[in-house]
């Protein structure tokens, strides 16, 4: 949490419950010795991400050690890790006030026995190892603490360097506009006294070159605030990219690689809304399929006249406004630097409006869909394939959120089986196994549907179980620029169902479309009614009612709530998913 103080800005972070007694205190404060937001944002960041490392550290040390509480002495652990440590295990990331609720519920006695046998119990080796953390944390923060501090000194020394150049500047200046204005008195007088000024003409031309130099001198030291556009991108990426996917560095070098072609490389600071327009009407004249091949090496203007020779499809609005958006997030970067003056690319309007509509899937394409022998050329068995479609059609999941579904995702909950969708950590050396849902609502339990019980879906699961692998759909690989398991899958779905002669505007998401249009069609009241925050629940929509009620409560929505959206999603007797596997 960032603290603003009359001294500055301050970083404050509550200790872990079950750490407090080993750290001595329950919470941190680090002074980041700065007025400025942004400077303390930044620094605040880094500071966050060393306590963490800190407080796995010394909960990975109090794990070991807790393993086996008979080692410590006491018999009521056993009975009180249930209780606590694992239920604060699963909480203390999600929710830290219903963490201080279940610390506040336990027994005070058996709370006070726990702390107890943890103090008195420690081992000289578990000592040591907490103390050795600590004491690297603190050394850490200690070297944090001066390095700031060094920063703001050289910062201030800096300054008053500037400042003491532009005062004798300032002075050398004054005293020169005053020797100038004496000598044009004087030259003045003389004309009118139609004397010689030969002299007075050599000592005013000596002070304008004067002044000349200074103005000069004076524009050199202005150019210095500014670099280049292409040298200014680097450092904001540098600066900025460390959380960034594959995709979003891709996109990024792409939008610069692109403006600097439209528009030229300036020192960023020249730049103007002319360049700006210049570069979006450009853009606009791209084709659709601008960027699809990673090998095209054509520049804009070529392009765009291979789009005009053969009459293509022009880019969409949304495409163009993805340029701008990023290429403005440069720019703020600089405006909050006083790089730039303001941000040249704000307020533009795009038309985003979809040029392809997706529309849900008829019974027409449904029929011809089952009905067809899935017989692309790939990796994946046709019972891989009918049951990657059967849990989009009875789950409206995304294709990378179904693809992405592993073995410990399916969980028993008040014995309904269900699908957990949540952030997946990732596994040694493979960081393409990391993975968030597409927002926070997206992270859901999604129960499974009688339907899909009914298919085998669950046999199917116990049989990748009982093989030890790690995916559900472990024969589908991650592939594609952006490493996702979904790619080859999607471009084969595609390719099957144009090969059927299904239209563009169908397409795998479209059984998303087909779910959320059919539940939202089913009256809220009455037996059977279904409320419509249950709905965005169970498809991880954010939904448009964002009261205290919904927005709390409902995100864990009673399971038999969501097991009645999931029964409810129904098909005509033809869609079988027993058939797709065929």
């Amino acid at each position: 949490m960032l603290v603003r103080r009359p001294s500055g800005y301050s970083y404050r972070r509550k200790i872990p419950i079950l750490l407090r007694e080993v750290v001595g205190r329950s919470e941190i404060w680090f002074s980041l010795n700065t007025n400025n937001k942004v400077i303390a944002n930044n620094r605040a960041c880094v500071i966050h991400s060393s306590t963490n490392v800190f407080f796995a550290k010394l909960k990975w040390v109090f794990d070991g050690m807790s393993d086996d509480y008979e080692d410590l002495g006491f018999n009521e652990g056993k009975h009180l890790r249930p209780n606590f440590m694992k239920d604060y295990t699963e909480l203390r990331e999600k929710n830290q006030g219903m963490v201080e609720k279940l610390y506040n519920e336990i027994d005070n006695n058996q709370l006070e026995t726990f702390k107890n046998a943890i103090t008195n119990n420690l081992n000289k080796e578990n000592s040591i190892a907490f103390s050795m953390i600590i004491i690297q944390y603190e050394h850490w923060l200690s070297q944090m603490r001066h390095y700031y501090r060094k920063v703001n000194t050289n910062f201030l020394l800096t300054m008053s360097e500037y400042g003491r150049q532009f005062d004798a500047f300032a002075y050398f200046a004054v005293d020169e506009m005053f020797k100038l204005k004496e000598v044009l008195d004087k030259y003045k007088f003389a004309l009118e006294q139609q004397k010689d000024t030969s002299d007075i003409e050599k000592k005013l031309a000596e002070l304008l070159n004067t002044v000349a130099t200074m103005n000069s001198a004076a524009n050199k030291q202005a150019s210095k605030r500014s670099i280049l556009f292409s040298e200014a991108s680097e450092v904001f990426i540098s600066a900025s990219s460390k959380s960034w996917k594959d995709s979003d560095l891709r996109g990024y070098r792409n939008s610069i690689k692109r403006f600097v072609e439209c528009c030229g490389d300036k020192e960023i600071h020249l730049y103007t809304g002319l360049d700006v327009g210049n570069f979006k009407e450009l853009m606009e004249q791209l084709p659709a399929n601008y960027g699809r091949n990673p090998k095209d090496k054509r520049t804009v203007g070529q392009l765009i006249e291979d789009a005009d020779t053969n009459n293509l499809e022009r880019v969409s609005g949304k495409s163009v406004k993805n340029h701008f958006s990023r290429l403005s997030t440069i720019w703020s970067y600089y405006t909050q630097r006083d790089i730039v003056e303001k941000n040249i690319f704000s307020g533009w309007r795009f038309d985003t409006k979809q040029k392809i509509k997706r529309i849900p899937w008829s019974d027409e394409y449904l029929k011809i869909l089952i009905e067809a022998s899935f017989d692309i050329k790939s990796s994946v068995s046709k019972e891989t394939y009918g049951y990657i479609v059967g849990v989009a059609s009875y789950t409206g999941m995304r294709l990378e959120e179904i693809c992405r579904i592993r073995v410990q995702d399916i969980q028993d909950i008040h014995n309904i089986p269900c699908i957990n969708i949540c952030e997946h950590k990732p596994l040694n050396e493979k960081p393409e196994t990391a993975w968030n849902p597409k927002t926070e609502a997206g992270e859901r339990v999604v129960p499974i549907s009688q339907k899909l019980i009914d298919a085998g879906f669950l046999d199917y699961i116990k049989n990748a179980k009982k093989k030890k692998e790690y995916y559900i759909f472990s024969e589908l690989e991650f592939s594609g620029k952006d490493n996702k398991r979904s790619a080859l899958f999607q471009r084969n779905f595609s390719k099957f169902k144009t090969k059927l002669g299904i239209p563009e505007t169908t397409v795998f998401h479209s059984f998303r479309h087909n779910i959320s249009t059919q539940l939202r069609n089913i009256h809220e009241h009455g037996d059977g009614g279904l409320r419509d925050v249950w709905i965005d629940s169970f498809l991880g929509h954010e939904g448009i009612n964002k009261s205290v009620g919904n927005t709390v409560y409902f995100n864990a929505a009673n399971i038999q709530n969501l097991k009645k959206v999931a029964d409810a999603v129904i098909y005509p007797d033809f869609w079988d998913i027993k058939e797709l596997k065929k």
